[in-house]
């Protein structure tokens, strides 16, 4: 099994679990489909092949034309996150950015939904978000979010991680040909980390750790790229 394989083998787990969540989500709900969109590069990999395969590459141009100053940039990855909140240490806020619609929104419905990231899957709520403002969730689907979060990070480790608009373009860059255009893409990009510690609270436990064995067992199988 390869890193893309075990990928959407983690994605259909993560689905297959929130099947049974009583969720108010439904084909053209899409409130949250924001550009504040993080993911990581295999992450993007699947959606580069998957806008090829359907002749969906002018979803490419638009993000081009979107001004990287307007773009959502995080300070730190899930993993960096967990190793800094386990050293006690201040975790930075990302900077404030104007939030708009995502560009692969098409009449309400995604252009890459089989392949949209963990971002956009673990988006969920149980009211619906145009009548209160916010996703709902519970404390305990926050750690489940959490958890595949970070394992969706490991399984890219060493790659990068960061606005969905930089990692596209940055695996669309040539080196060769556009050597400065690419180094200012990946600028604001985060290497992903290794799991130092999973962020699972002791009331969820219980819970959790058969979903992250689950997880673990594909990892075990996984072999490169």
């Amino acid at each position: 099994m390869n890193k893309r394989q075990a990928l959407k083998k983690i994605y259909d787990i993560h689905d297959q679990l929130t099947q049974n969540w009583n969720l108010a989500c439904q084909k053209y709900c899409s409130d949250c489909c924001t550009d504040h969109v993080l993911i990581t590069g295999l992450e993007g990999i699947l959606i580069l092949e998957y806008l090829q395969e359907h002749n969906l590459q002018n979803y490419l141009q638009i993000i081009q034309k979107i001004p990287p100053k307007k773009r959502y940039q995080p300070k730190t990855t899930i993993n960096q996150e967990a190793w800094l909140a386990m050293n006690d240490k201040l975790i930075p806020e990302p900077d404030e950015s104007p939030v708009d619609f995502c560009p692969f929104l098409n009449q309400g419905q995604c252009a890459i939904y089989p392949v949209r990231p963990m971002s956009c899957r673990t988006m969920v709520s149980s009211t619906t978000c145009n009548q209160t403002g916010k996703a709902s969730m519970t404390s305990f689907q926050m750690s489940v979010t959490t958890l595949f979060f970070q394992f969706t990070e490991m399984l890219d480790v060493g790659g990068y991680y960061g606005n969905y608009f930089n990692i596209l373009e940055m695996l669309t860059t040539s080196p060769e040909t556009q050597s400065i255009q690419l180094a200012l893409i990946k600028a604001p990009l985060l290497k992903n980390q290794r799991i130092y510690q999973v962020m699972i609270p002791p009331e969820h436990q219980e819970e959790i750790i058969p979903i992250m064995n689950s997880i673990q067992n594909i990892f075990h199988k996984k072999s490169t790229l």
